[in-house]
């Protein structure tokens, strides 16, 4: 119980301090990083150059509905919405990053990624070593910890330009798949 208080108090310092809990501000270049993708390859936010990218964090076996299985519906909505928009098509990339890199290996992931559309290839799961993992995680506000076998975090979905910088970060699950389709058109509308 403890742990959960001083957790809670540590959240809500950092929500006071800077009211988007993001390291990153809006219009800044997001360093390039690199991580394991569903298939064990290395992959790089720079691969996705020149393409509107949406990073999100997640785990696979999350018990709460509301939080990384909402999550997981909204961002297939959002890539069918998009699929359906010509200007789109090819110009954008869904990542999301697992909050438990040692259950949630490649093959794990894999597994969870044909879950939600195995002919995806504008959607990559990544993993990685559990410090890798937290440096990309905090640069958009991610804050998380384990507290008996389950991952309690904040949740965050960033909209990261052509040019590769932050456009906008989401807080919660409060977003609509069409806010973001639309944003993700316009901004691939823009050139690189």
């Amino acid at each position: 119980m403890r742990k959960v208080l001083l957790a809670l108090l540590a959240m809500t310092i950092c929500a006071l301090a800077d009211p988007t809990g993001s390291t990153l501000k809006i219009g800044q270049k997001v360093p390039d990083f690199s991580l394991t993708d569903q298939n064990s390859k290395k992959v790089a936010l720079s691969d996705f150059k020149g393409k509107v990218v949406l990073v999100t964090f997640l785990y696979t076996q999350c018990p709460y509905p509301e939080k990384c299985p909402m999550l997981a519906q909204k961002l297939g909505k959002t890539r069918d919405l998009l699929d359906q928009v010509e200007s789109a098509k090819g110009q954008f990339q869904v990542v999301s990053i697992t909050l438990d890199p040692k259950r949630d290996t490649p093959e794990a992931l894999k597994k969870y990624a044909q879950g939600q559309d195995e002919d995806a290839t504008n959607w990559t799961f990544m993993t990685g070593k559990a410090s890798e993992v937290n440096k990309v995680a905090s640069l958009f506000g991610v804050i998380y910890y384990t507290e008996k076998g389950v991952i309690d975090h904040n949740m965050r979905t960033a909209v990261i330009d052509r040019k590769g910088k932050l456009s906008k970060l989401f807080t919660g699950n409060d977003w609509k798949p069409g806010e973001v389709a639309a944003l993700v058109r316009d901004l691939a509308s823009e050139s690189p």
